[in-house]
C-alpha cells in the first residue's frame, strides 16, 4: 500500500512506530534470543521420516530464508531408517541428528524413556490445531505432520451421492471387487487405521470387507495407482495422496467419514547432546508456526494449525471429526493384528 506524502513528518513518526512495533516485539522475543544463539552455530541437521525429499528440502529453505545464517542439513529416509541411524549414532557416542522427525511415536517414547531426549515445548504450538497439542504430556516431543486415512473414490465410476460416506459403508456387498486397501503388515499408517476400526468395530469388520474380494497391497498410496486406473473405485486412504493426484488431472475425491477421520500425528524432537541445540529450538519453533504449514498446504498435505487454510478440497483439523488411537493401544493391539490380519486375508 502507497503512502501519501503530505504532513510526511507526522505521519511517518506515528506509521513509523506502528510498523515497527510488531518487529520490535519480536526482537525481545524469546525467538530473537534463539536466532542469535542459533547463528553462532550456524547450522542444524535434520533427520526426517516424514514428506518427501523435495519438500524437505524446500522446509529447509525456508527456514533459512527466514532465518538468515542458519542452514537445515537433511537426512530424509524412511522413519525406520532414520532411528535406526540415530540409534547407532547414539551408540558411536556422536549424536549427529538434533532433530528428529519419525513417523512412529514409540520411537521418541523410547528416546524419551532411556533419557535421550532435550524437553523443549515450542511457544508456536499454542497456535496448532487443538487436537494436536500437548501429544507428550512431559513436553519432550511435539507434532509436525499428520498422517490421515480418510475414504477415496473414483469420481469417474462412483457418485457423490453413492460414494461411501462412513467406514462401515465399505462393507456393503455392492462395493464387491471394487475396494482396495493397504497392509498394516508393510504400512505403519494403514496398521494404525486398522487398530483404529477393530476399536470400534470389531474385527468383523474386516472379515465382512474380504469376503468382497479387496485388492491388497501394501501401502497406504498403493490404492491411489488402482483407483486411477479404474481398477478399484473406492479405498481407505491417504488425502495428501489423493488430491495431489487430482491436481494432475486423475478422478480422485475425498470424504471424511461421519463417525470420524483417522489421524496419526508424527513427532519431531531434539536429542539430548544435539551439536546445535539453540538452533534445533528454532527449527522446532518453525515447524510449529505457519511457514511450515503453508509449505504442507500448498504441496496438498495437511496444514497443523487452522489459521492455514487446507489444499482445496480438504478439511481442517478442527472441521473434521478426529479418530486418533493412544499409543498405548497401538503397541498392544497391532502385533496381534497383524496375526489376524494374515489369518483373514492371507498377507
Amino acid at each position: 500500500m502507497k503512502t501519501i506524502l503530505r504532513c510526511a513528518v507526522p505521519l511517518l513518526t506515528v506509521a513509523g512506530i506502528v510498523a515497527l512495533a510488531p518487529a520490535a516485539m519480536a526482537q525481545s522475543s524469546k525467538e530473537k534470543q534463539l536466532y542469535e544463539a542459533a547463528k553462532k552455530e550456524g547450522q542444524l541437521t535434520w533427520y526426517s521420516g516424514v514428506l518427501n525429499q523435495q519438500i524437505c528440502d524446500e522446509v529447509g529453505q525456508a527456514f533459512s530464508k527466514k532465518y538468515p545464517g542458519v542452514s537445515v542439513h537433511t537426512i530424509k529416509t524412511t522413519s525406520q531408517v532414520a532411528f535406526q541411524r540415530l540409534l547407532q549414532d547414539i551408540k558411536a557416542g556422536d549424536v549427529l541428528s538434533d532433530v528428529f522427525t519419525t513417523t512412529d511415536e514409540s520411537h521418541v517414547a523410547y528416546l524419551e524413556k532411556k533419557d535421550l531426549l532435550t524437553k523443549y515445548v515450542p511457544e508456536n504450538e499454542k497456535g496448532m490445531s487443538k487436537v494436536l497439542r500437548g501429544l507428550d504430556p512431559n513436553g519432550y516431543y511435539h507434532v509436525s505432520w499428520v498422517g490421515i486415512v480418510a475414504l477415496v473414490y473414483n469420481k469417474s465410476k462412483v457418485s457423490a451421492a453413492d460414494a461411501p460416506k462412513d467406514w462401515p459403508d465399505l462393507t456393503n456387498p455392492k462395493w464387491k471387487n471394487q475396494i482396495g486397501f493397504g497392509s498394516p503388515n508393510y504400512s505403519g499408517l494403514i496398521g494404525v487405521w486398522t487398530v483404529a476400526m477393530q476399536n470400534a468395530y470389531g474385527w468383523d469388520y474386516f472379515e465382512k470387507l474380504n469376503k468382497l474380494n479387496p485388492l491388497i497391497g501394501r501401502s497406504v498410496d498403493d490404492p491411489i495407482t488402482t483407483l486411477n486406473s479404474g481398477e478399484r473405485q473406492v479405498a481407505p486412504g491417504n488425502p495428501a495422496s489423493a488430491f495431489r493426484s487430482a491436481a494432475r488431472g486423475n478422478p480422485l475425491a475425498v470424504n471424511y467419514p461421519t463417525s470420524g477421520t483417522l489421524i496419526d500425528p508424527s513427532p519431531s524432537a531434539i536429542l539430548k547432546g544435539a551439536h546445535h541445540p539453540n538452533a534445533a529450538k528454532l527449527f522446532m519453533e518453525f515447524l510449529a508456526g505457519p511457514e511450515y504449514s503453508k509449505i504442507l498446504a500448498k504441496n496438498f498435505e495437511q496444514p497443523l494449525r487452522d489459521d492455514v487454510p487446507p489444499p482445496p478440497g480438504a478439511k481442517s483439523l478442527s472441521d473434521m471429526k478426529v479418530l486418533s488411537p493412544k499409543l498405548a493401544d497401538i503397541e498392544k493391539e497391532l502385533p496381534k493384528i497383524k496375526e489376524k490380519w494374515r489369518d483373514t486375508f492371507g498377507n
